[in-house]
């Protein structure tokens, strides 16, 4: 690990797999969350602030900002949210009170912008949800592109299937437009698609080990995941357990050395096609030019060791 932890901004629509990479980058030492954006995806916006809130308030660190952004696509009215996979209330249908907390009433892209012009070079930006309030931000002040140490987003699907269509990933589909501004701004990007987020999956045996654990955040993670992993159930018959897609790319972001295997490519994404919108498409051509790639994308990680991690960190065995 870093001797300096990450400074991070995340962007998130918290869901339960959201709240799985909140908690462990509130918790983690070599993590430490500057501020945070919410965006519409798992659930509305106001819903994903107020579970963003509450986590906050869940860990006693109530002196991060948060700060609500965008509640639908930049091109066009919003038309779904993931409820059916993150309940009703983004957090399993566990229907906890509301926060006492309160978002500033800055937008998240206008706290991405103040941020990079504040801590030029200094920052990691963290997109886990759809990249609408990232787009927003470098639409409005493009500048930002050169402030940022790094985007790291959890989204896509090159060479395995998608999670909402055949071949695109929910954080992308949801706002394609946004995506490809993002990809197309012109900042170090860090990619950690379906293809590595899918072979790193919590089992429900795992989950009940947090909830023994006694920590605030393991019996809520433990909570929230069992209507998530109901879902998971459903999809894939016999398997109980669930991808670690959020947590998974915040972890990569803060310990490179969890990469197993990656490659620079130029990512664009589909816009207009009837049966591939929303789908990221990579040009992995061996005669490819470099100076076209615009990102990493990384297809291998070691999943155990992240997992150990994860664990710890959940279950109080790791100080902060």
């Amino acid at each position: 690990m870093a001797a300096e932890p990450l400074k991070v901004v995340l962007d998130c629509d918290t869901g339960v797999d959201d709240a799985m990479a909140i908690l462990y980058g509130l918790l983690a030492p070599e993590i430490e969350i500057v501020a945070f954006g919410c965006v519409w995806g798992n659930a509305p916006v106001e819903v994903c602030t107020a579970n963003t809130l509450r986590l906050l308030e869940m860990v006693g660190q109530t002196e991060i900002p948060v700060a609500m952004g965008l509640g639908a696509p930049i091109m066009g009215p919003l038309t779904h949210v993931s409820t059916e996979v993150h309940g009703l209330d983004g957090q399993g249908n566990v229907n906890l009170p509301p926060p006492t907390l309160e978002a500033t009433g800055e937008s998240a892209a206008g706290q991405m912008i103040r941020l990079a012009h504040e801590r030029p070079g200094e920052l990691t930006l963290v997109a886990i949800g759809p990249l609408t309030n990232v787009a927003a931000a470098a639409m409005a002040d493009p500048r930002i592109a050169r402030l940022y140490k790094q985007v790291v987003i959890m989204g896509g699907a090159f060479f395995t299937p998608g999670n909402v269509t055949r071949v695109a990933g929910a954080n992308g589909w949801h706002d394609p437009e946004a995506a490809q501004v993002v990809y197309e701004a012109g900042w170090p990007i860090l990619t950690v698609p379906l293809d590595v987020t899918h072979q790193v999956c919590v089992t429900g045996q795992v989950l009940d080990r947090l909830r023994d654990s006694g920590t605030a955040a393991g019996r809520h993670v433990h909570a929230i995941t069992q209507h998530y992993l109901a879902f998971y159930e459903r999809t894939f018959p016999g398997q109980r357990q669930c991808s670690m897609h959020d947590a998974l790319a915040l972890a990569i972001a803060a310990d490179r050395a969890l990469i197993r295997r990656s490659r620079r490519a130029r990512v664009d994404v589909e816009l207009t096609g009837t049966l591939t919108r929303g789908m990221t498409v990579g040009d992995f051509r061996p005669w490819a030019r470099a100076e076209d790639a615009n990102a990493e994308v990384v297809f291998e990680a070691e999943g155990e060791r992240f997992l150990e991690r994860w664990i710890a960190v959940l279950s109080g065995r790791v100080e902060g």
